[in-house]
């Protein structure tokens, strides 16, 4: 069956949840089509879900620190819960990094953003039950934390079904369509086709698949993977913070009581064979989770021997600079990028999609988006000196 919308937003990660959120609390009449089960896949499903402020990038940082408010007070903003929990942050790095983060925290500092440079001792103080062998600097947040990817996504699905979104899973886009002068008018999937003058791409690995050439990105899908630990004996392990180790190069995080996620080290050899799966853990190679268990245990006594309890993996499309395309796409009109998050996507998400909707509904220029608009990219011009008239909205998606 055919349907017809003000915008049509292709994949329901995080990015493209609040997206379509934002544009249907506004008015506009919204479809959302998903290859696959909600929060089942993808990028976002194996997230660790950080909600973290400190960034090396400044615009990435801003983005983040636009959003934090919504993951803490998200019942009252979207509805629902997104499953945040305020556990503080901590960058662990070395001491040749000290200038670089004081650079970092004094940014963050300027945009009200409550964060400081500790010294290690004081760190260890709190953290007794960490080793800090290496570290020489610690930058830590006290309001940051994680949220849960899956329903964080539900939520804001939710939030705009309630709005008057449509919500369409398991039916993948196959191809947009356009007009003679090049114009996209919608998309097709295997059963349907949708019209809409607006199609938003947030597909990750898969843009590339719809884009119309000439168009295309120079995105790279990197393998993403964690695994959950019973760490119910390790004491402490309850009390951690979000965790980035620099100097390890891992993160970790408490994932419920006595449990702790840690990153698992992926390659693309791996991941394409089939051998890390979500669902299975008698495929996860058992020497890859020694090896990340071996590595959190430089820090975290014991962890090495503790049952693992889950695993997740994805393919996350990167770009070379490390940032977001987002934004139009001047040769084809009508066409709009929100892809290549580059694993950053999840925190900024809420800040994201508000804009996204501004610049799609009011035409706004958005300078959120300056260093990620996809005409910094070969086969694209420049699209950030026009975001095209606003959507004229009127009824449901029908």
């Amino acid at each position: 069956m055919n349907a017809t919308a003000d915008v049509v937003v292709v994949g329901a990660g995080v990015v493209g949840a609040s997206i379509a959120y934002h544009l249907a609390s506004a008015g506009a009449r919204v479809i959302v089509q998903e290859r696959d089960d909600i929060a089942a896949s993808g990028a976002t499903a194996s997230s660790a879900g950080q909600v973290r402020l400190f960034h090396p990038d400044p615009a990435d940082a801003d983005l983040a620190v636009r959003s934090l408010p919504t993951f803490a007070h998200w019942a009252d903003v979207i509805g629902g819960d997104c499953g945040f929990r305020r556990t503080g942050f901590a960058f662990l790095a070395g001491a040749d990094r000290r200038a670089d983060l004081m650079a970092a925290v004094a940014r963050l500092t300027s945009l009200g953003v409550d964060t400081q440079l500790l010294p290690v001792e004081q760190y260890a103080a709190t953290h007794p039950s960490l080793r800090l062998d290496g570290v020489g600097a610690v930058v830590y947040e006290a309001a940051s934390g994680y949220a849960d990817p899956a329903r964080t996504v539900r939520s804001l699905l939710a939030g705009a079904v309630r709005h008057g979104a449509v919500v369409r899973p398991g039916d993948a886009a196959r191809s947009l369509i356009r007009t003679g002068d090049g114009k996209v008018t919608g998309i097709r999937t295997a059963r349907s086709a949708v019209s809409a003058p607006i199609v938003v791409v947030a597909t990750g690995v898969h843009a590339n698949d719809l884009l119309p050439a000439p168009v295309t990105l120079p995105l790279q899908a990197r393998p993403v993977g964690w695994c959950i630990t019973d760490a119910a004996a390790i004491p402490g392990a309850d009390r951690l913070n979000v965790t980035i180790d620099d100097t390890l190069g891992t993160y970790f995080r408490p994932a419920g009581p006595g449990r702790v996620l840690t990153r698992i080290a992926l390659t693309a050899a791996l991941h394409n064979a089939g051998q890390v799966t979500a669902t299975d853990l008698t495929r996860v190679p058992p020497a890859v989770l020694a090896s990340a268990l071996r590595l959190l245990a430089r820090r975290l006594p014991a962890i090495e021997t503790v049952p693992v309890l889950a695993v997740r993996s994805a393919l996350e499309a990167y770009t070379p600079d490390g940032r977001p395309a987002i934004g139009p796409v001047e040769e084809v009109p009508g066409l709009y990028l929100a892809v290549g998050l580059s694993g950053g996507g999840f925190k900024s998400a809420p800040a994201t999609g508000l804009a996204v909707a501004a610049e799609l509904l009011l035409g706004e220029i958005r300078e959120e988006f300056a260093r990620y608009r996809p005409a910094r990219f070969a086969g694209a011009k420049n699209s950030s000196e026009q975001c095209g008239p606003p959507i004229a909205m009127s009824g449901g998606p029908s």
